[in-house]
């Protein structure tokens, strides 16, 4: 496998990791607006780390694309 296949590779599946976290955020946004009290407050901590999760992906796809993170893929 090439240099480019395993970036690609990569690319997708994190892509793929956001496509999973959209969802999951959708969920916990709907849940959000009829929760109450400690129930509210889970579910934003959750959205959070979703959220948190979601850029973490986004930021190591700009660096797989920018060839950064080639020496990882070696």
């Amino acid at each position: 496998m090439t240099l480019e296949e395993k970036r690609r590779l990569v690319i997708r599946f994190l892509e793929r990791c956001n496509a999973y976290a959209d969802r999951e955020l959708a969920k916990h946004r709907e849940r959000l607006d009829a929760a109450r009290g400690r129930e509210a407050l889970e579910i934003a901590d959750r959205i959070t780390h979703w959220a948190a999760y979601r850029a973490f992906n986004e930021h190591a796809i700009g660096e797989l694309e920018s060839s950064r993170l080639d020496d990882w893929l070696e």
